[in-house]
């Protein structure tokens, strides 16, 4: 841990991390109602890759194209085995053209690091876990551009569009300009915060986790590490997966799947009113439909707002269509939800 983390304990003393990774502000500040928040994101951590041929191994070990990737344009995208299966999924970016960041779940930076440096030893490039180098920092609302633009002096201006001055990273999550992520050295972190909570009202960080529910994003923890394939996880329709790079691990597996398999099992987005006990459920754990035995999916991620828990889940197109999805052992099914982007009927 750095000590932004002491800073924010000193700052919101009834703050805490949970055991899901979460920074809980419990007691927010008094503040008149606004348009912006901010959250600091306890679950995400980075990697560090840098050197002339950070990019060129990059392009060969994930299903995200690097050659679109440059200090004004980030990805999403996945590192998969041979089989592939994401070990670990990210938002890349570069803080300038030998430097690449990738922002993944903290619980997998350390297995990610392990495995892609074993084949970074004959690139001129090094990888190293920079999760306790850096802090994500969450900025939302109608103002969150407004508030950027204002203390950094520039902003990313599309999704998936980054900007940078070397050392912190912002970039656009959404379409309508109200979901950014800055990427910031740790030393720099309580001067931003600092600022930038001066006109942001601070929430927990499980509600960008809700954010990307509602936005259908499910990425990769350590429990469903070498689970689902980037398709099951919708990444070839939100950007996750290029189809035209060239060569990567588990290239060939996932291609199959997009040109000559039918995808069995795809990410829905779903509900849970009132909240049962889905909140206790992990990440992978399995789901069932009415009274079959053997599981039909399984839980990709989940928070509880207010009474309801809003997940994310891989399904079989069946049982979705059921309306009869539930976890072991609970009576009140899934309400399936739509997402906020096209899924083909068939792949």
């Amino acid at each position: 841990m750095n000590t932004f983390w002491e800073f924010l304990a000193a700052q919101y003393p009834a703050s805490s991390i949970s055991s899901k990774g979460y920074w809980r502000v419990t007691s927010k500040p008094s503040k008149a109602e606004n348009d912006c928040h901010i959250t600091a994101l306890s679950q995400y951590g980075f990697l560090a890759v840098e050197g002339p041929d950070s990019s060129k191994f990059l392009q060969g070990q994930t299903t995200c194209d690097w050659r679109k990737i440059d200090i004004e344009n980030a990805s999403l995208g996945s590192y998969c085995n041979i089989k592939g299966r994401m070990v670990i999924s990210f938002i890349a970016g570069m803080r300038n053209s030998e430097a690449a960041l990738l922002r993944l779940r903290s619980d997998t930076a350390d297995t990610g690091c392990a495995t892609l440096a074993k084949y970074i030893v004959f690139s001129k490039a090094k990888i190293r876990n920079a999760t306790n180098e850096y802090i994500a920092i969450g900025i939302s609302g109608k103002c969150a551009r407004e508030q950027l633009q204002q203390y950094f002096g520039f902003a990313p201006t599309a999704m998936m569009r980054q900007a940078t001055d070397g050392d912190t990273t912002l970039v656009q999550l959404d379409s309508d300009g109200e979901q950014f992520e800055c990427w910031t050295p740790a030393a720099s972190a309580n001067v931003i915060w600092t600022t930038l909570s001066e006109n942001a009202c601070a929430i927990d960080s499980c509600e960008w986790e809700a954010l990307n529910i509602a936005a259908g994003i499910g990425e990769i923890c350590a429990d469903t590490q070498d689970m689902f394939i980037p398709q099951m996880l919708n990444h070839q329709l939100i950007g996750g997966v290029s189809f035209n790079k060239g060569c990567y691990t588990g290239q060939e597996i996932v291609a199959r799947m997009q040109y000559r398999a039918k995808l069995k099992r795809r990410l829905y987005r779903g509900r849970l009113s009132p909240s049962a006990n889905a909140a206790n459920y992990k990440p992978g754990t399995d789901l069932f439909s009415g009274d079959e035995p053997q599981s039909i999916g399984n839980l990709v991620s989940v928070v509880t707002r207010g009474s309801d828990v809003e997940l994310l889940a891989v399904l079989t197109d069946e049982a979705a269509a059921t309306n009869q999805v539930h976890f072991a052992g609970e009576a009140t099914a899934l309400e399936i939800l739509a997402l906020p982007y096209s899924v083909p009927t068939a792949d």
